[in-house]
């Protein structure tokens, strides 16, 4: 193992694989760890064309994917003998080690890595990305089960012809339509995540066989089991989201991502106790809200990570007129009443938010109106300071939803007090 290579000094082998090794190194220049995939020579002189594909796909995602659910691609270069790419590194190893049973992981943090997987890939989507190499290996852990999606090497980009000549893939994994090379959509990247949400809540794959040939037409021609089939503490609830992932036709998959990533936040929430608020729960609720309509994905998972979310019963005052307070509140759930001295002043529904003049002065300050639950509710409560460590984007999104939020209130006020009595 060489020292250096490149400008990145080399401190230990992380993995391999057929065509190349991944390392952790350290970039001086930024002070630094990364991962650094090496490609080299199998035979012969110079790089395969297949490695130096791989590095030109990933060369031309360098800066482009921007998610905080899919590793980030920092560098790469490719000469006669060698090629390598650096990206960010992701701590926590890959899905692979839990995909046998013994040591399968909790069927909660299964769902919301599929959750965040789902968001990920329809960015990609959206940015004319196929995967095309979806599977256990190429899903790193963060932390908990925050995920990020790697390995961008094989993806078919619309704007680059020659990565959609490259037939890649992994052959238990791949869409039927890879198999027969036909267009790739949303929908094929969809299957191959359904083959590994099916292993990693049953322990094995859905389409088996004793060798490669087998293995693509039982993929081309035969129906899985339902999960539940297989693991009986499996709510049931799993196998029509799962199974409509590996159908055979593109069409008769979920249309979208969206549709997927809810179906897979209701099945969530049913698994979870009544104090935990799954992510996907957050992240949905957030979504929902018109207010933040102008924030990007990326820019919502600030908000899901930087605030408190709590359960809290009916009939309970979140804040009180008269008493100090800096934080600024989402309703993610229920329902609450503002009253001022014991009169009605208004209702706040899912995606309201309230607490936010102290937000908008900058300052603590003493609340001018009470908010009390009338239903149960989940509210996420964001402190002066966690407001203040957000990125400026996400700063400067928010506070123009703000400024909307206030200039329809004021409007709403002026109606009711020159209306005719």
């Amino acid at each position: 193992m060489h020292d250096r290579i490149g400008k990145y000094q080399i401190k230990r082998e992380l993995g391999k694989g057929g065509s190349s090794v991944v390392y952790l190194a350290f970039d001086e220049f930024y002070n630094c760890d990364v991962a650094l995939k090496v490609y080299r020579s199998e035979s012969g002189p110079t790089l395969s064309d297949y490695a130096r594909n791989k590095i030109v796909s990933e060369a031309a995602l360098a800066g482009k994917l921007t998610h905080p659910h899919i590793v980030t691609i920092l560098d790469a270069m490719a000469d006669d003998q060698q090629g390598y790419v650096a990206m960010e590194y992701v701590p926590g190893g890959n899905l692979q080690p839990h995909t046998v049973p013994g040591r399968l992981l909790p069927i909660d943090d299964v769902i919301q890595m599929a959750f965040k997987c789902c968001g990920a890939l329809d960015y990609a989507y959206r940015e004319g990305v196929v995967h095309r190499d979806i599977k256990p290996a190429n899903i790193l852990v963060a932390s908990g089960t925050d995920i990020k999606v790697a390995d961008f090497g094989a993806a078919f980009v619309r704007s680059m012809e020659t990565t959609h000549r490259m037939r890649v893939g992994t052959p238990a994994y791949i869409a039927p339509e890879q198999i027969l090379d036909r267009p790739l959509t949303h929908q094929s990247d969809m299957f191959s995540l359904g083959v590994l949400l099916y292993e990693l809540l049953v322990g094995r794959r859905p389409f088996q066989g004793p060798n490669t040939g087998e293995v693509l037409d039982n993929v081309l021609f035969r129906d899985p089991a339902a999960p539940s089939g297989l693991r009986q503490d499996l709510p049931k609830a799993l196998d029509p989201l799962v199974l409509r992932m590996l159908e055979k036709s593109a069409e008769d998959r979920y249309p979208d991502w969206a549709e997927l990533a809810l179906d897979l936040a209701k099945v969530g929430r049913l698994g979870f106790s009544d104090q935990r608020v799954p992510d996907s729960a957050k992240f949905t609720s957030l979504r929902s809200a018109s207010l933040l309509q102008e924030l990007t994905d990326a820019e919502l998972w600030e908000l899901v990570r930087s605030a408190n979310w709590k359960r809290i019963p009916a009939s309970s005052t979140v804040i009180r007129e008269g008493e100090p307070g800096d934080s600024l509140y989402f309703l993610a759930e229920g329902e609450a009443k503002v009253t001022l001295q014991g009169k009605l002043l208004n209702v706040l529904r899912i995606g309201d938010c309230f607490g936010e003049m102290a937000y908008v002065r900058g300052e603590t300050s003493n609340r001018q109106a009470t908010v009390q639950t009338s239903a149960d509710s989940i509210v996420a409560e964001l402190s002066r300071a966690s407001l203040d460590a957000l990125s400026p984007g996400c700063q400067l999104h928010l506070a123009r939803a703000l400024l909307r939020t206030l200039a329809d209130r004021l409007a709403f006020a002026n109606a009711r007090v020159t209306a005719p009595r």
